[in-house]
């Protein structure tokens, strides 16, 4: 799977909480960092995913994908929606791909400070 691949495939199986598609994409040492925590291990993300994040029932909705030559570092724009629809907020993913597989991800979004 090339890395775009894996990049649709990520934003797939996390929309559609299926969590065995999301665990092969991922390496066993992947790292997310977010603006609000770092979470390390693919486990552990799977188990955040699964049960600790803040809104489950919501939608990726992607506006660009910009990659590097090599496929190694890919970018993703968009919007996460509510199940309404409505904008919850902007991000944009730092993907970094090896062998394969996600190696980590650092989000960016426009989300305000709580």
């Amino acid at each position: 799977m090339d890395g775009v691949t894996l990049v649709r495939e990520y934003y797939r199986s996390v929309d559609e909480d299926e969590y065995a598609a999301l665990t092969d994409v991922l390496a066993s040492g992947f790292v997310h960092r977010r603006p609000d925590r770092t979470i390390e291990g693919r486990e552990e993300f799977i188990a955040f995913m699964r049960g600790s994040r803040p809104e489950r029932d919501t939608e990726h909705e992607l506006e660009a994908i910009y990659t590097e030559r090599d496929g190694g570092r890919i970018a993703a724009e968009g919007q996460l929606r509510h199940a309404d629809g409505s904008e919850w907020f902007g991000f944009v993913d730092s993907f970094r791909i090896r062998r394969g597989k996600i190696r980590s991800i650092r989000t960016y979004t426009d989300a305000s400070p709580a």
